[in-house]
């Protein structure tokens, strides 16, 4: 499907920060509001509100991954004034806090380290 350019437009600015208000989008796209929401989802199959909603949380569960950032400082850095309305999101999308995702990915690469070093030790005695 071919997008819209100015459509491709809004998708990259959310894609590069999610914190973009839908005000600035439509006019970085000189589209009205209205216009930009009904070409958006008509393209995308996707509101522009969800949309955003989900390139925040991709990139919440990038940081919380791989930096020791705050979820206070993970929160501001993508547009929450509050860092509970930040908690309470992610929370109702992700099922778990902020936190508990941060240890799961923790004891996900925690885990993955011992095992590969395992093999490394079979393949160099092989």
């Amino acid at each position: 499907m071919s997008f819209n350019v100015q459509i491709e437009k809004a998708i990259r600015l959310l894609n590069e920060d999610s914190s973009h208000t839908l005000a600035e989008l439509a006019s970085r796209c000189a589209l009205s509001i209205s216009r930009l929401s009904h070409l958006f989802r008509a393209q995308t199959g996707l509101t522009v509100g969800r949309f955003r909603r989900d390139c925040r949380f991709a990139e919440a569960k990038k940081m919380l991954a791989v930096t020791d950032m705050s979820i206070k400082q993970i929160a501001y850095t993508l547009g929450y004034r509050h860092s509970s309305s930040f908690v309470r999101a992610f929370q109702r999308c992700a099922g778990i806090s902020p936190s508990e995702y941060r240890k799961c990915e923790l004891e996900k690469t925690y885990l993955a380290i011992p095992a590969n070093k395992e093999q490394e030790k079979l393949t160099a005695v092989d």
